[in-house]
């Protein structure tokens, strides 16, 4: 394993870049990542789209994902590491909420869909990112449903970010960035 940087402080908080650079490396990777850690790694991801006819196609790209580890498990004999968790940094492959959020600040949630599990993330900035949007939609007159990880239903919401929301009315576009600016024209 290659050691790239390295800032540890005394009460063992840091980060660390790391280059495998054989199989049995992910072993010792798997040693050091605790849950709760943040990790940035590459990875690949089925990526769908849909053309302007509504024909749905896929490809699998190689993209750059930032996690909250929530679940680490190794595979001795593939030499493998599994590492599950939630996205915390988006790329144009992986969006993170925020289009809810968006919604909340227009005053268009009606009802507020949420995992629990969202309530026990191991980063307290996203736990409280969370605390702060169920009490924005309750503020604003809107319904909150939490839903259970341990039940079907949550955990399919868990799968697509744990929260979704139904709107009291549409909203523009929430995947395109705002432009405030008015049309150039010279």
């Amino acid at each position: 394993m290659k050691l790239i940087h390295k800032d540890i402080e005394k009460d063992n908080a840091g980060q660390v870049t790391l280059v495998p650079e054989e199989a049995e490396d992910m072993w010792h990777t798997y040693n050091l990542l605790q849950v709760g850690d943040s990790l940035r790694a590459s990875t690949i991801r089925k990526v769908q789209t849909e053309s302007n006819t509504g024909s749905v196609g896929s490809s699998r790209v190689r993209t750059t994902l930032t996690i909250c580890v929530e679940t680490i498990d190794f595979d001795s004999q593939a030499c493998q590491l599994r590492v599950k968790g939630t996205n915390l940094e988006e790329n144009q492959y992986v969006k993170v909420l925020a289009h809810v959020e968006k919604a909340t600040d227009a005053l268009a949630v009606d009802t507020l869909l949420i995992s629990d599990k969202l309530f026990r993330h191991q980063d307290v900035p996203t736990r409280s990112r969370y605390v702060r949007l169920v009490d924005n939609v309750r503020d604003n007159g809107g319904n909150v449903r939490i839903f259970s990880s341990l039940h079907v239903s949550g955990e399919q919401l868990t799968q697509l970010s744990g929260v979704a929301a139904i709107l009291r009315f549409p909203i523009a576009d929430l995947s395109e960035p705002e432009d405030d600016s008015s049309s150039d024209e010279d």
